[in-house]
């Protein structure tokens, strides 16, 4: 009968960086059931999940004397005890029957995998207590029965298999074969240890780990990146009721699988070589698997399981699809930054309970497998000797030589069969192997004592692994008064043996006098750190200290002989703290707590994943000798191209000959990380192909493209107050350095591309909401530093939700380019959210250069990578490298667009300070000629009306508010309106200078003095800009009511109808009173009567020498700053 897979999922507490960093738990679970809110939409419903069991280890727990974690009275913490009971303990009742089970542990790294399968301390995991409880039940069973007990530990990294219980295994790895009979994948040459106690099994799982970390150093290989298989081969052996001897045999398989990371966020999308990596071929194989599993139990046909596609899928396939029952566990993070990882193995694992299984009890006659293996290899035996293998010569389209080669590999496999049957035959003689596997433990039990023993009494080197059950494995003692460190090929041999990236013969020196224990680089070159800091000579090493030799040789230095914790030093050292002191050196700080944004607690967590792997691709590339460099960098939102504006961390390589250079994201580089590792596998294999690739098959190339060379920001503000910016602005890279400058000119213009008035000005920026806008950008020219990049660049930019970029021309064959570049923004209607914009934001001006693969100097070509990266990092400077990372790192000051943004702040307060300054100047007037009055003239509230009016005026020109302050006949217009002797000469007579059309303002806007709603004007008015030459523009409706003069131009909405003489205009104090026929003040028609004065524009809207034309309207007189007075322009002010 089918049986589905189990499926439980298990959320793990928050560990110290989340709890730092105050992160919020977006799981919740009631019984079976799973929920995960999605942090971005906290209103939204969350998504549901509903699966065997749900287990709660979050929070509401204690720890006893005995360090384990026990659930608190009424929670629902679930222990490592309960997540036993539900599902290792049916993994044993399984094999007590006789069927096959595997249990599966998936997840992201860091979600809890190996806790939940192996456990810490003493909250020992599924498969110590598998393993303990198994020799439990067979201590208290049938005395009749025969328990057999075997054990293997294998590990799968990069589609290689390494047997863990040996130390050395064959290039390349164990082979995968498949039995022709059974169908079945297995590893040949797999060691299968005898066990007789859970003691046994521990010492081998100690020993399997302890050959993993040493293997996994040499390789360079990541351990969240392997899959760890544990194998338990149960056999109970009993006579049945007629006396024959039969077996009784369960396979179970204990799997931990690899960090299953989203693959958006670690595939090689768009990556040229993103076929050649291996690294997740199994695990993306598995799903596949599980997919088309679950397609088959849900009765579609025609469904091909591709069990063949990888290492791991081969050799689980019974696991899988056949003869076997089946539990996954998956590991969930609870913090809210790993919200979309969380909820990809909530998936995952929804569709692994879709599938179902079939296991039968695996029970035959001994009798019946030993002679059917004997049959078997007979046969295979008469194949090979005599002739009888399957004929291939007549198979079309092969010729000689390939079937030649496929002979030899029928013939292997034949072989291999014979091996393995062999091996099958030796294993039913349990006892000899149980004897031989305690005779050859013995001495490991002894040399572990001994070093434990020795662990508190001498200084030694411990070493740190990103996976907690790796670290303090490998111990390195320093007791003797000197221990040398190097390679194995070394003459003399050295001390200790290290092989690896960057490990040199003569590698490192530690000399032990009276206790003070000192380390010292062998030889010149050597790669040695302690505390992050690069080793050029002797230093004597304190209590804690972290050491790392060449590129991922890591250790903590203990001294129990004078264990004083250094301060600023954790009490226990681990790979976590050890990264973020790195990654302090290389200049990425403010490391820490809960301030930060998810998205720089995204980027911390991806530069302490990437630098290892940037030391481990660096040491490569020294190691073949490819001539590049790699380094972090972190990109800023500014200045990508794209719709994600989170600062991203990138990896920059450059071509050490020629200086061209490219940015990698995340997902290309650890995609061509696992293609160098698996190059550099088969380097050490012996392949020397591998140091003459075709350029298109090495990671280490790529074609040129266009290098970003900086960002230069231009902030917008001064657009809020419709003002123009111009300015030299700096280039600056990711680093901050300065990489030229850029010429860039923003000016508010008309929907043409027309400047507007320069003395045009909006004092408040909601003065512009509602209305169209529009502005020139005019990129007009550059200066770039750097000779290399004289090959040609360009300029790129957008502005707020453009959906494309726009780029000017690539011009070649300078440093100082001239773009030329100029377009018209326009915005439909103002809103709040561009004033906002105009505010806080800037234009980014992305600056490309072109590279071309151009021919190194002769002499730098001699040189080998290691000489050219220190050529290149004394050219850099090192100081002023890390003094400039920090202009990157996560509080980063941004000096060059602090500068920048300080000049747009001053070009509007330089506006301001004139419009004050002309204030100032005004009240200044008033009070003078006050003071030049008699007594008996000097009206108090006419004054005060005068004064209010200046000192209140606000707008786009210096203006008063127009209105009856008093409706009295005393109201007053006072105009400081200044015209030509002839023309004050015409008023006095009474007669009118008006003319034809308006005065308008530099935006062909008019507006009345009388209060009343504008009307719209039908006919040009002409705008007269400072005595310059004006520019006719359809006039538009004004919103204003008053009479409106700002820097000198008087502004009317409604056209007089006509002038009348009824009364006499005459000057006061510099302005016009109105007066009826009668004598007396005409204040309700005042408005109508108000002075007009116009220039005659001869019908082209042209102005000579800011004069009056011929006709004989009035000049117009503005005042200069020194207090002057000239003819031209148009200065004026409306009082009242």
């Amino acid at each position: 009968m089918a049986e589905s897979v189990k499926v439980a999922v298990r959320v793990r507490p928050f560990n110290s960086r989340e709890k730092d960093r105050g992160a919020k738990c977006c799981i919740q679970m009631d019984g079976p059931q799973t929920r995960i809110q999605n942090p971005e939409t906290p209103n939204d419903e969350p998504k549901l999940f509903s699966f065997d069991f749900s287990y709660w280890s979050h929070d509401n727990f204690t720890e006893d004397d005995n360090g384990i974690l026990n659930a608190d009275p009424g929670s629902n913490y679930a222990s490592q005890k309960m997540v036993f009971d539900d599902l290792g303990q049916g993994v044993l009742d399984n094999a007590f029957q006789g069927f096959n089970c595997s249990l599966f542990a998936y997840g992201q790294t860091g979600a809890g995998k190996s806790y939940s399968m192996v456990g810490y301390g003493p909250n020992k995991g599924i498969v110590p207590i598998t393993c303990d409880v198994l020799f439990q039940t067979i201590e208290k069973g049938d005395e009749a029965i025969k328990y057999e007990v075997s054990f293997s530990m294998l590990e799968i990294y990069n589609e290689q298999v390494r047997d863990l219980l040996q130390k050395s295994n064959p290039k390349g790895g164990l082979p995968v074969r498949q039995n022709p009979k059974l169908g079945l994948f297995y590893c040949q040459g797999l060691k299968n240890v005898a066990v007789g106690s859970y003691k046994e099994i521990e010492q081998k799982i100690d020993e399997g780990t302890a050959n993993r970390t040493v293997a996994a150093t040499q390789m360079n290989a990541t351990s969240s990146r392997a899959h760890t298989v544990v194998t338990i081969i149960f056999n109970q052996v009993s006579k049945n009721e007629v006396g024959q001897e039969t077996k009784k045999t369960s396979v179970i398989n204990l799997v931990d699988l690899a960090g299953s990371e989203r693959a958006d966020s670690t595939g090689a999308t768009g990556d040229r070589l993103k076929e050649g990596a291996n690294i997740n071929k199994s695990l993306s194989s598995l799903g596949n698997v599980i997919s088309a599993l679950a397609d088959l139990s849900m009765g579609k046909k025609k469904v091909m399981v591709p069990y063949r596609d990888s290492v791991l899928t081969k050799l689980l396939q019974n696991a899988l699809g056949g003869n076997s029952k089946t539990i996954m566990i998956a590991a969930l993070s609870p913090a809210d930054i790993n919200y979309d990882e969380t909820l990809g193995t909530l998936r995952y694992a929804d569709r692994a309970k879709k599938i179902k299984n079939k296991a039968v009890v695996n029970e035959n006659p001994v009798e019946k497998l030993i002679r059917e293996l004997r049959e078997e290899n007979e046969k295979l035996k008469n194949a090979l000797t005599g002739g009888a293998l399957p004929a291939v010569e007549g198979t079309p389209g092969m010729n000689p030589e390939e079937i030649e080669k496929m002979k030899k590999e029928m013939e292997e496999e034949i072989r291999a069969q014979l091996m393995a049957n062999q091996e099958a035959m030796s294993d039913m003689d349990w006892d000899s192997r149980l004897q031989q596997q305690r005779s050859e433990a013995t001495e490991v039990v002894g040399e572990k004592a001994a070093q434990e023993s020795r662990k508190g009494k001498e200084p030694h080197l411990a070493n740190l692994n990103e996976d907690h059950m790796l670290s303090g494995v490998v111990i390195h003692f320093l007791g003797e008064a000197e221990t040398t460190i190097g390679r194995k090929d070394a003459d003399p041999a050295p001390s200790i043996t290290l092989s690896g990236l960057s490990i040199q013969k003569q590698h490192a020196k530690v000399t032990n006098a009276e206790g003070e224990i000192q380390l010292a680089p062998a030889s010149a070159g050597a790669k040695i750190k302690v505390n992050g800091v690069p080793l050029t000579g002797p230093h004597v090493l304190q209590h804690l200290d972290r050491v790392v030799f060449g590129s991922n040789h890591m250790y903590v230095f203990k001294n129990p002989l004078n264990a004083v914790v250094p301060e600023g030093a954790p009490k226990d050292v681990d790979w976590e703290f050890a990264q973020k002191e790195l990654a302090s050196a290389k200049g990425f700080t403010s490391w820490g707590g809960a301030g930060l944004t998810k998205e720089q607690q995204r980027a911390q967590d991806q530069i302490l994943e990437m630098l290892p792997m940037v030391n481990e691709v660096n040491g490569v590339s020294e190691e073949l000798n490819k001539r590049k460099n790699f380094e972090i960098i972190l990109i800023s939102g500014a200045a990508q191209e794209g719709d994600n504006k989170e600062t991203k961390v990138v990896v920059k390589m450059k071509d050490l000959l020629n200086g061209n250079t490219w940015l990698w994201d995340r997902g290309k580089f650890i995609n061509r990380r696992y293609v160098v590792q698996d190059l550099y596998q088969r380097f050490l294999d012996g392949d020397e192909e591998v140091l003459n690739l075709p350029k298109e098959e090495d990671p280490f190339w790529e074609p040129p493209e266009d290098t970003l060379i900086g960002t230069a920001n231009v902030f917008l503000q001064s657009l809020g107050f419709a003002l123009d910016f111009d300015d030299k602005i700096m280039i600056t890279d990711f680093k901050g350095n300065e990489e030229g400058h850029l010429y860039v000119n923003i000016t508010p213009c008309t929907q043409q591309g027309k400047p507007l008035d320069e003395d045009y000005f909006v004092e408040d920026p909601t003065e512009l909401l509602g209305k169209p806008f529009h502005f020139k950008v005019t990129v007009r020219s550059g200066e770039i530093h750097k000779s290399r990049y004289s090959n040609g660049t360009r300029v790129r930019y957008k502005h707020l939700d453009e959906a494309e970029y726009t780029s000017t021309e690539m011009i070649q064959d300078t440093l100082s380019p001239t773009y030329g570049h100029s377009r018209v923004i326009s915005v439909a209607t103002i809103t709040q959210e561009h004033l906002d914009h105009f505010e806080q934001q800037s234009i980014t001006f992305l600056v490309y250069g072109r590279q071309v693969d151009s021919e190194p100097d002769a002499r730098v070509a001699k040189l080998t990578t290691r000489e050219l990266r220190q050529m290149d990092n004394m050219n850099a400077g090192v100081d002023k490298t890390v003094a400039r990372h920090g202009s990157v790192s996560f509080n980063k000051s941004e000096s060059a667009d602090d500068h920048t943004h300080i000049k747009a702040e001053l070009v509007v307060l330089k506006k301001k300070y004139e419009r004050l300054e002309k204030k100032e100047r005004r009240l200044q007037d008033l009070c003078k000629q006050w003071e030049g009055k008699p007594s008996e003239e000097q009206d108090f509230e006419a004054f005060h009306r005068a004064v209010s009016a200046v000192a209140n005026s606000t707008g786009n020109k210096l203006k008063t508010r127009v209105q009856m302050l008093n409706k009295g006949e005393d109201s007053v217009s006072v105009f400081s309106f200044e015209l030509d002797e002839e023309n004050q000469k015409l008023i006095h007579e009474g007669m009118s200078v008006t003319t034809n059309g308006h005065l308008a303002t530099s935006n062909g806007h008019v507006a009345t003095s009388n209060g009343h709603p504008p009307q719209v004007e039908t006919e040009p008015v002409v705008t007269l800009t400072n005595g310059r030459n004006g520019h006719i523009e359809p006039p538009k409706e004004s919103n204003a009511s008053g009479a409106n003069v700002a820097n000198g131009a008087v502004n009317h909405a409604n056209p007089p109808k006509e002038q009348t003489a009824a009364g006499a205009k005459t000057m006061t104090n510099g302005g016009t009173q109105n007066t009826k026929p009668d004598g007396t003040n005409n204040a309700s028609a005042k408005s109508e009567d108000l002075l007009q004065h116009q220039k005659e524009t001869n019908g082209n809207g042209t102005e000579t020498n800011g004069s009056s034309t011929p006709n004989g309207s009035g000049k117009i007189v503005h005042e200069t700053k020194d207090g002057k007075k000239e003819q031209g322009g148009s200065k004026a002010c409306v009082l009242q």
